[in-house]
Order: structure tokens, then C-alpha cells, then sequence
């Protein structure tokens, strides 16, 4: 019997490799022999325990059921409160100080087209808002509506008027000339060079044809008689305003334009101050106020000193040409540069 179990044993082992062998190998499907897999069970059925599926609804389509069921339930209380907030904040004069954000926003529509617009059609597009918001009295929500297009409207007839009303003649290119002008603002730099602005009264050498009226230069040293008001000539190298130095930046030509300045540039050599004893008429007090704020800015330096002195004088007189350039880029970098002084790239030749 030992000998039957054990041999028993060694053909069931026998048996059960065979078996395996098979069983392995049979899941090896063959080239030529082919192989039918089981159809997948759809997505949307789950099995049960007793080895049936049952249907689930898909997801897709659940999500879509709650989000139709929530819009259904929020929006009209949704909207109950926007009405109920704009209700509140038209009765506190929200409207009124809206005023300001419309006129500039046409204002920045005007600064950003590409060609300069004619004046009629600003106008007669405030004139038809105007009408059209006098109509739709009875009709609140028409009236802000057309109220708010009327306020963009005049902000571009008022952009169009202020630059109609610079007209700064600009100079055209790089030229080299002697130029005769009265200084209105002398002011000195953080580099130790002093920045005049002069109005110009003659060019020669060569006589400038359309020469602008107000200039910017930069000089090594002026004499020490030399203040706003004095007659001033010398040899000066003048430069066209230019525009943003990077793409988004600052635009010199453009605060040049509404500043009055023409041109820019610096003295080829130190100017020289002519003798004069009858200013014209309107320059004096100009002068005088202009001589008033160079007083209190050195003052303001002897006593504070340092950049903090420059600052300091920038804020209480806005003579802002001594700060120092690394605080200037600081200031601009944070988004207070108007403290500081933007200087021209041509003056600081």
C-alpha cells in the first residue's frame, strides 16, 4: 500500500504537471488558431452578488442633471440679488462717481487708436448720447446705459480738445545750432550736470525753419549769475523727443508734447548769459516763482541732505531732477515714479 500511495502520489504529480502544462499552454493562443475574447461589459452596468449586472446611471449625465437642477434653483435668486445690489448702490450715488471712470475711459480709448481722429465725429457722437439719454428719461436702466455712453463720448471730444490745444511744435530730427533762449527752469542733476529748460527766441548756424518753441538741455556748468529769467545763449546739440525705450514703458515724446518741450539735447560747450534790463512782459513773475521753488529746494538739501533731501524736495516743490537714477528706477519698478524724475535719454549725454 505504501508503495501504490507513494506511486499513486507520483502519477497524480505526473498528472497534475501535465495538467498545468496544459493549462498554460492553452493560454498561449496560436497564430493559426483564433482567439475569442469575452465582449466587455458596458461602463454604466455593475455586477451583483449573484453574478447579474444592474444599470447605474452614467456619470456625465448626473452631473449634468444636478448642475440643470442648481441653475434652476439659483438664477432667479442669483439675479434677485444683483438687482437688489445695483438698487442699493445706484440709491447711494454710485452712479455719480462712475462719472470720472467713463470720461477716462474714452479719454483711453482716444490715446489708443492708431491715426488721429477729426473733431466732428466726437461730437456728434456726444450730441446723439446726449439726445438719446434726454429720450430715455422714463426708462432707467436705457438712461444709465446711454448715460454712460454719453460720459466716454465727451471724454474723447476732451483728449481730442487738450491735444488739439498743445499743438507743440516738435523738432523733426538731429540738428546742431546756436540758439538764443530765456531760461524758465534751471534745475541741477543727481550727475552733477545742470538741466535748463529755455524757451527759444532765435536759432543760427543754421537758422532753424520750424523750431520748436520750449527746449530741454543739459550743460557741464552755467554761470553763477544764471537763473529763471535770464537770457542765455550757446551751441547746443537739440534731439527729437523719442518713444518708449522698451515696448510699454515710458513715453518721453508724449510727456513732451503735453509738457510744451520740443526738443531735447545738451550744450556743446558752457552757456553763456546775456546782459538784459527789460524782460518781457509775463516772465518776471513766472521768474520769480520759479526762483522761489530753487530756494526752498536748497534749502530743503542743506537741511536734509542726501536722496532723502532730493525726495523731500520733489514732494513739497516738485523740483525733481537731483534724485539719484538708481532710486528713480526703484521708484519707477514700484510704481511710484511720478516722485522721481524720468530723465530724457538725449540729456544725459
Amino acid at each position: 500500500m505504501a508503495g501504490r500511495g507513494r506511486g499513486a502520489e507520483e502519477g497524480e504529480g505526473v498528472t497534475a504537471g501535465v495538467s498545468e502544462r496544459l493549462l498554460f499552454a492553452a493560454t498561449v493562443p496560436d497564430e493559426a488558431t483564433p482567439v475569442s475574447l469575452p465582449a466587455p461589459r458596458p461602463a454604466a452596468e455593475i455586477l451583483l452578488p449573484d453574478g447579474g449586472a444592474a444599470r447605474q446611471p452614467s456619470p456625465p449625465a448626473a452631473v449634468e442633471r444636478i448642475r440643470r437642477q442648481f441653475r434652476l434653483a439659483s438664477f432667479p435668486a442669483l439675479r434677485r440679488s444683483v438687482a437688489e445690489a445695483a438698487t442699493t448702490e445706484l440709491d447711494r450715488g454710485i452712479a455719480f462717481l462712475l462719472v470720472p471712470v467713463f470720461l477716462a475711459a474714452g479719454v483711453i480709448l482716444y490715446f489708443s487708436l492708431g491715426a488721429e481722429p477729426d473733431l466732428y465725429r466726437p461730437l456728434a457722437a456726444a450730441a446723439l448720447m446726449a439726445i438719446c439719454a434726454a429720450v430715455s428719461r422714463s426708462w432707467p436702466k436705457t438712461h444709465l446705459v446711454f448715460m454712460a455712453a454719453l460720459f466716454c463720448a465727451l471724454g474723447f471730444v476732451a483728449a481730442k480738445v487738450e491735444t488739439w490745444r498743445a499743438a507743440t511744435p516738435m523738432l523733426g530730427s538731429e540738428i546742431q545750432t546756436r540758439l538764443t533762449g530765456r531760461v524758465v527752469i534751471a534745475e541741477e542733476m543727481a550727475n552733477g550736470r545742470v538741466r535748463l529748460t529755455i524757451d527759444l527766441i532765435s536759432t543760427a548756424h543754421p537758422q532753424l525753419r520750424y523750431a520748436p518753441d520750449r527746449v530741454r538741455l543739459s550743460a557741464r556748468r552755467i554761470p553763477p549769475e544764471m537763473k529763471a529769467g535770464s537770457l542765455v545763449t550757446g551751441y547746443a546739440r537739440l534731439l527729437p523727443p523719442t518713444g518708449p525705450v522698451r515696448p510699454e514703458s515710458y513715453d518721453f515724446s508724449f510727456d513732451s508734447y503735453f509738457s510744451g518741450i520740443g526738443g531735447s539735447g545738451f550744450f556743446l560747450g558752457d552757456p553763456q548769459v546775456i546782459p538784459t534790463t527789460d524782460p518781457p512782459a509775463g516772465t518776471s513773475i513766472a521768474s520769480t516763482i520759479e526762483n522761489a521753488r530753487e530756494n526752498i529746494a536748497d534749502h530743503i538739501r542743506s537741511t536734509v541732505g542726501g536722496p532723502e533731501g532730493e525726495i523731500a524736495a520733489a514732494l513739497i516743490v516738485g523740483i525733481r531732477a537731483g534724485i539719484p537714477e538708481d532710486i528713480n528706477e526703484a521708484m519707477r519698478r514700484t510704481g511710484t515714479g511720478d516722485l522721481g524724475h524720468r530723465s530724457h535719454p538725449g540729456i544725459a549725454a
